[in-house]
């Protein structure tokens, strides 16, 4: 059987037909899936910088008690007003889902020395309340207890701004990242694919 002129055409559309199917579907799946990373990257942008927000937030009340730790200072209400203006629980699964693990590692970090620095701070406290007025009889207990305490407070302090500053690192790190295509060998796992 001889090809003829007409075959070979049909056959040629054919094939030319279904490699232009073929291409399509390729560069249909690419395209969903650049799609999609780009709207996880979107995400992760968004839950850092609402978590950005309120580290933030935070960390400044921590250095405004530390400057004014004054026993009429509210210290349980001048933290309620940081964490009434974020939903915390929200923050939280928002980074156990898109953040990275190095960005959920700072973060507890973060939070842990947060919470040693409050829990030194609120004994402190306990013990400064007792300075003033109404308390002659152990007011020189108080003063010396204070007087040992605050260092700790303070060194608690410096190590929670450290974290703080490890974490807002680590927020940077992902933020400023920009989806290219990956030309290095080994490929960097950080990098989508």
């Amino acid at each position: 059987m001889e090809i003829t002129p007409v075959i070979a055409t049909l056959a040629a559309a054919g094939f030319g037909s279904l490699m232009t199917l073929l291409v399509a579907v390729v560069v249909q799946k690419k395209t969903l899936k650049r799609e999609r990373e780009h709207k996880l990257w979107e995400r992760q942008v968004a839950v850092i910088e609402e978590s950005f927000k309120h580290e933030r937030a935070v960390a400044l009340k921590r250095t405004e008690l530390m400057r004014n730790p004054g026993p009429e200072t509210d210290v349980f209400l001048a933290l309620k007003s940081v964490f009434d203006e974020a939903d915390v629980s929200k923050i939280m699964a928002n980074l156990e889902l898109y953040g990275s693990p190095e960005m959920q590692a700072a973060h507890k970090t973060a939070f842990e020395a947060w919470r040693d620095w409050f829990v030194a701070f609120i004994d402190w406290r306990k013990w400064n309340k007792r300075t003033g007025p109404g308390h002659e009889e152990e007011r020189a207990e108080a003063v010396r207890e204070t007087t040992q305490r605050w260092p700790n407070v303070e060194k608690l302090a410096a190590k929670a701004d450290e974290a703080y500053d490890e974490l807002a690192k680590a927020m940077r790190g992902k933020v400023f990242f920009e989806p290219t295509v990956n030309r290095v060998d080994p490929p960097n796992r950080e990098l989508p694919r």
